[in-house]
């Protein structure tokens, strides 16, 4: 993958950046922030939501091919793919997604998510943890690298503020660290500035194979007699404590005390029907193993779509042939395994307290290349919702007629990172501290989906 043509600059200024310099007016800093961090009554949907699980569609889906369709736009942008009802009076998707029609009446589609960041790994950074990178857009993608300095997953945020119990993993992620061109690792993957301790608990697949962390006891290691490694170890390092080390000791021996979780990487163990619905391909098995780890105790899951295509789209960044990899490798395996997600939730009665996301790092442009593909294109993209009280069978915000810009309510990553530590009980005031000790906001976005 590669920054390709950047689309032209977002015609719409930055009205809540002006009005926040504007409201300064004579407030001195500190009474600016004791009013930011003022007790409030959380707006409707607060805690709807006891866990999340986030699906991240690496390298940008195209908006109009999914789920904001432009039938009566020109050809050179509505493209090939007919429209198609659902379940939901009025909302209409691509055709290649018949079984989230079918959920349709579950769904809310955000069509005007919107940033100015038409680089991958750092347009991923500002999807997943709410914040900006300050190399957006860099020309020489080389020298934008993961830091100890990042600002935090939104499961990291989630996991400082609302801390699993028994030991449980902070969060998980599955199943590989993205990385664009399969060099460059995507940014805000991690902890960032909040360390090891708020990390992922990260479940790798190999030759579409998962390959879940060696966390199953030896037989003749009982539980009493690993407690007492546990106290030797803990013993032998205080005369030398080592941080970062014994924080990954601490998670080891957790997550062998855990069976929860060494059960919910068994989807094996799933009918037949289940698996099935899901579908054999790496995605929907992420997915279906996702749903476990939830029932697990994790509270939240994020699943990234893997690196398995050719050179010309490996993931879902089709600046080539993107129809031919849409119909035959892309769309076919995320609608089936979306919507099962979305219908087994349902089925087990865990839809309303589980929020679903679905989303990329930006959408794709308007107008298809003399290759048959759709560019970067930061300024809008259609983002998923499901669940925790989320409104079924409907759209917030839209785009314009071709699909290029916000025509109303536009939604930052900003905003819809605090949507969803809305939902999940996360205050709008949480307080962050980055490695200087600077006191910083988690998330300065506003919740979209409130009333």
């Amino acid at each position: 993958m590669s920054p390709r043509t950047r689309p032209p600059a977002d015609p719409h200024p930055d009205r809540r950046g002006f009005l926040r310099v504007g409201a300064v007016g004579g407030l001195a800093l500190p009474g600016l922030l004791r009013a930011a961090h003022a007790p409030t009554t959380p707006a409707p949907g607060f805690g709807r939501a006891r866990r999340c699980v986030l699906l991240f569609l690496t390298g940008g889906p195209p908006q109009h091919d999914t789920f904001d369709p432009k039938p009566d736009a020109p050809a050179e942008v509505r493209g090939e793919l007919k429209p198609i009802a659902t379940r939901a009076v009025g909302l209409r998707f691509s055709e290649l997604c018949p079984r989230l029609a079918g959920v349709a009446d579950r769904l809310c589609v955000v069509r005007s998510v919107t940033h100015r960041d038409n680089l991958h790994t750092t347009a991923g950074y500002a999807m997943l943890t709410g914040v900006a990178h300050p190399q957006a857009n860099a020309p020489d993608i080389a020298t934008v690298r993961p830091t100890v300095n990042d600002h935090p997953h939104l499961g990291a945020l989630l996991a400082l503020a609302r801390p699993p119990a028994g030991g449980l993993p902070a969060f998980a992620a599955l199943p590989e660290v993205i990385k664009d061109a399969g060099v460059n690792e995507f940014l805000g993957q991690g902890p960032g500035f909040l360390g090891p301790k708020y990390g992922p608990f990260r479940i790798e697949a190999d030759r579409g194979e998962f390959l879940p962390p060696p966390v199953e006891p030896p037989a003749d290691v009982p539980a009493d007699r690993l407690d007492r490694r546990a106290a030797l170890l803990a013993r032998l390092d205080a005369g030398a404590p080592q941080p970062d080390r014994d924080i990954y000791y601490q998670q080891a021996f957790d997550l062998i005390r855990a069976p929860a979780v060494r059960c919910a990487l068994r989807a094996d163990v799933e009918p037949a029907r289940v698996r099935e619905a899901y579908g054999a391909h790496l995605f929907g098995r992420g997915c279906l193993s996702a749903r476990r780890l939830l029932e697990a105790g994790i509270p939240l899951v994020t699943v990234y779509w893997h690196y398995e295509g050719p050179d010309d789209s490996p993931v879902w960044d089709t600046h080539e042939n993107n129809f031919k990899h849409l119909r035959e490798r892309l769309v076919p395996p995320a609608d089936r395994a979306i919507a099962a997600l979305v219908e087994d939730l349902g089925a087990r009665g865990l839809l309303g307290d589980t929020l679903v996301v679905v989303m990329g790092e930006f959408g794709r442009s308007p107008r298809i290349n003399r290759q048959g593909g759709r560019e970067h294109w930061a300024p809008v993209q259609s983002v998923l919702l499901a669940g925790a009280g989320v409104p079924g069978g409907t759209a917030y915000g839209a785009s314009d007629r071709t699909g290029g810009y916000p025509a109303d309510r536009p939604v930052s990553p900003a905003d819809l990172t605090a949507t969803v530590l809305h939902r999940l009980g996360v205050p709008a005031g949480l307080e962050v501290r980055d490695r200087t000790g600077r006191p910083l906001r988690a998330c300065e976005g506003t919740p979209i989906l409130v009333g």
